[in-house]
């Protein structure tokens, strides 16, 4: 047997590379948010304080506060995540997609009951909607970092309500008074 297929080394080696696209996310976007979060509040001691000295105006601490908050949440959902363990859930896929994110990456996308979440073609290749599965994904950025199917949880009984998210399924019956 190949190292390369066994499941356990495969999901060690995904853990990792994960992991490490994490880590450079957060290596990217975390400087970027530093700097334009230091320049918002620069400009805006400018404005109110220094009385525009250096030339500051509020169209341009209004780009820099945007900018901040688009970079943050970029870097700050990396650093939670990269700093905390995944999550492991099971459900059944309500919905499964790709779409392409730009010119040249495509993104696959899967919905685990009420949570959307982002993988790769080899991890969603066997994922179909309706597919009761156990996910590993990290919680705040959303990236998968494994998925298998599982069998499916025993029918419920009559008068019992079924799981919640099973395709189909409207919620608990209404009775009238």
């Amino acid at each position: 047997m190949n190292w390369q297929d066994d499941p356990e080394i495969q999901k060690q080696v995904r853990a990792r590379s994960v992991r490490g696209k994490l880590l450079r996310s957060a290596i990217i976007w975390s400087p970027i948010f530093l700097l334009a979060l230091a320049g918002t509040v620069f400009y805006t001691v400018d404005i109110l304080v220094l009385d525009r000295e250096y030339g500051a105006t509020w169209v341009l601490v209004t780009i820099l506060a945007i900018l901040a908050v688009l970079f943050g949440f970029q870097a700050v959902q990396s650093l939670l995540d990269f700093f905390d363990k995944p999550r492991t859930e099971k459900g059944y896929v309500t919905r499964r997609w790709a779409r392409s994110d730009s010119l040249v990456v495509r993104s696959h996308y899967m919905r685990l009951e009420r949570k959307i979440l982002r993988g790769d073609a080899f991890l969603l290749a066997e994922i179909k909607e309706g597919d009761y599965v156990e996910a590993t994904f990290y919680p705040h950025s959303a990236v998968l970092v494994w998925v298998d199917k599982r069998p499916e949880p025993e029918k419920p009984e009559a008068g019992e309500s079924p799981p919640p998210g099973r395709p189909g399924w409207d919620g608990p019956v209404q009775r009238k008074p």
